[in-house]
């Protein structure tokens, strides 16, 4: 199958970077033809290597409708409408793009579900979280663009069954098509690495990996830390990442007196991240919302024993008791508990990074994200003549 995928940023790392790139290599693996776009500020398609390494194209995709300039943003699109979907058409033809699979779905990403009804191409969204749901809670209005992109979608792609039906409660209409496949990581790579590195003890350190928002609850580790410090007084706390509340948990962990043993980090090249992930003695993400958890599933190939919130997909990935604890959202004395639970049980925090382990190779590498995104592209492809929306299949479980 020829394959376009349209992701809103041309980045080697992020969660949906991370996903798209790995399901781009795979889908190549497995004999398919896979091209990228990405919203530019040309006015036609340029071509270029994308830093995952395959053909791309960058162009100009106007949003119908801006709040902030209404008027002029209306007239523009119209203005330049009939010219957009004339170079995306003829770059569907020239790759002989089949499907066109959208990650992270923007308003400007409205031209496929115009196109969907002119060319013979199949139009799957993958939905991540943010995008529907910021900061963890479902939009106030939902712009008629994106709806119609939405309807206009042969499936919708969410990343676990827990945000399917999260999204399925305020998208009604589109829920028929709705599923989940969980999303994939490169656990191979992720050991070639730790077996390039010179070996080192596990240090005495914490590590969450979170942006600095509300729905990342890193305000309940911080005072789940005041706990567990004074059970350890030499353990660290790593923050990896960075974000609109950074400045108001730097100002609470002096507050709460860790600061000295806390350590913002901001974000990090992937290779610095999967050291750190190997090295930790613990991952822990207090999440109040999260849509999959992927970072999870990274720790957990890295044999590092995890905790987290039952919340959203984490509970899809952690088996509660056997891969990794799960507790309550926003209980900083339960997280503080089951932290010190597994750091003071050497053989606790063994069995579960080894369970965990085993259970992100059986379930959560990307070649299965692969070999489920191409039984629904196949599935699509194959459901109805052209001109007629599918009604997608539940590919979660195979």
């Amino acid at each position: 199958m020829n394959v376009l995928l349209a992701v809103p940023w041309d980045q080697e790392f992020g969660g949906v970077a991370s996903v798209v790139g790995h399901l781009a290599r795979d889908l190549e693996k497995r004999g398919h033809r896979v091209t990228f776009l990405h919203p530019g500020e040309s006015e036609r398609p340029e071509r270029r290597m994308t830093k995952w390494g395959f053909v791309g194209y960058e162009a100009r995709l106007r949003s119908p409708f801006n709040s902030a300039h209404p008027i002029r943003s209306v007239v523009a699109f119209l203005v330049r409408i009939v010219p957009t979907l004339y170079w995306l058409g003829t770059l569907l033809r020239s790759h002989r793009i089949e499907i066109v699979n959208i990650h992270y779905p923007l308003e400007g990403f409205v031209y496929f579900g115009l196109l969907r009804w002119i060319f013979p191409i199949r139009v799957i969204v993958s939905v991540h979280g943010a995008d529907l749901f910021p900061d963890g809670r479902p939009r106030k209005v939902y712009p008629s663009s994106l709806r119609f992109l939405l309807r206009s979608a042969d499936a919708i792609v969410a990343p676990s069954e827990a945000f399917v039906r999260d999204c399925a409660s305020v998208l009604p209409r589109v829920a028929g098509r709705m599923l989940a496949i969980h999303n994939g990581i490169d656990i191979e790579e992720l050991q070639r690495r730790g077996e390039e590195e010179t070996k080192h003890e596990i240090n005495r350190y914490l590590l969450c990996i979170a942006a600095h928002n509300e729905k990342k609850a890193l305000d309940m580790l911080l005072k789940a830390f005041v706990v567990i410090r004074k059970a350890d007084p030499e353990l660290r706390l790593l923050l990896v990442g960075d974000g609109p509340l950074r400045v108001a948990h730097e100002t609470l962990a002096r507050a709460l007196a860790v600061d000295d043993r806390v350590q913002f980090l901001g974000w990090r090249g992937r290779a610095e991240v999967g050291r750190l992930l190997r090295n930790c003695r613990l991952f822990v993400l207090p999440s109040r919302s999260e849509p999959f958890g992927i970072v999870v599933t990274e720790a957990l190939a890295c044999r590092r024993p995890v905790v987290a919130t039952a919340v959203g997909g984490i509970p899809e990935i952690i088996e509660d008791g056997q891969s990794g604890l799960l507790v309550k959202p926003d209980d900083p004395s339960a997280l503080a508990q089951a932290v010190l639970r597994v750091l003071q049980d050497d053989v606790l925090r063994d069995a579960i990074a080894q369970a965990g382990h085993a259970r992100v190779r059986e379930y959560f590498g990307s070649e299965k994200m692969a070999a489920r995104y191409e039984h629904l592209y196949s599935d699509v492809l194959d459901a109805l003549p052209f001109g007629e929306p599918a009604p997608a299949r539940d590919t979660s479980r195979r």
